[in-house]
């Protein structure tokens, strides 16, 4: 077997771009999953029982069924009513899979605040509300550091799930071009070492936000 890389740099402009497009998914998953996550943390713990099992039931389906099933769902059965493009649901898809992940996170994370600092603030005259967003849930956010940074990097690399419904991302990208040079090897050894390269510059960040807000949990 020979090794040829040619066509890999002839298509690497067409990686690249698949690449952009899977960083840009990421973003704003990344976003999406973290403050809806969050919210959905503080309204499970500090809301009524009609409010919050719902979302404890949300977060329960997400993390119990695939995300390639759920993906499929959207797609492909919902799509029989409601024509959704395909970044929009891998947008949608990927931010409810991992908004339920990281809503776990924050209710581990809120519970682990000590009461007394709840207790402390509203004697000082904070409200409810006032003393959960300025008080507890910045501890709770620095607290969860880590374990956003690990889900956000799995994230990551599960934006390659989403060339099953044609996004243009990565993995969608090299399979065109490998559909035209016939040499699957070649890009499937540049595409791992571009994901890989994309996992230490966020391991980086990751290590970097870590050490700079240790001093606070």
């Amino acid at each position: 077997m020979e090794f040829d890389f040619t066509p890999v740099i002839t298509y690497f402009p067409t990686l690249l771009q698949g690449l952009g497009v899977g960083l840009l998914v990421a973003t704003i998953v990344a976003f999406m999953s973290i403050v809806g996550g969050l919210l959905v943390a503080v309204i499970s713990i500090y809301v009524n029982k009609v409010v919050s099992w719902p979302l404890r039931f949300f977060i329960w389906l997400f993390m119990t069924t695939p995300l390639l099933l759920q993906l499929y769902f959207l797609y492909f059965g919902l799509g029989e009513w409601i024509l959704i493009p395909a970044i929009l649901v891998g947008i949608l898809g990927l931010g409810f899979h991992y908004m339920a992940y990281n809503a776990d996170i924050f209710i581990a994370t809120i519970k682990s605040v000590s009461n007394g600092q709840y207790e402390a603030s509203r004697s000082l005259g904070f409200g409810h509300a006032r003393t959960i967003f300025y008080i507890i849930v910045p501890q709770a956010f620095i607290r969860s550091i880590p374990q956003l940074g690990n889900n956000m990097i799995l994230m990551v690399k599960d934006t390659s799930v989403l060339s099953a419904i044609g996004v243009a991302e990565l993995v969608y990208a090299s399979q065109y071009a490998i559909s035209v040079t016939f040499r699957p090897f070649e890009f499937f050894i540049v595409i791992a070492v571009m994901y890989y390269m994309v996992n230490i510059f966020m391991e980086l960040g990751q290590a970097w936000l870590e050490r700079k807000t240790a001093y606070r949990r």
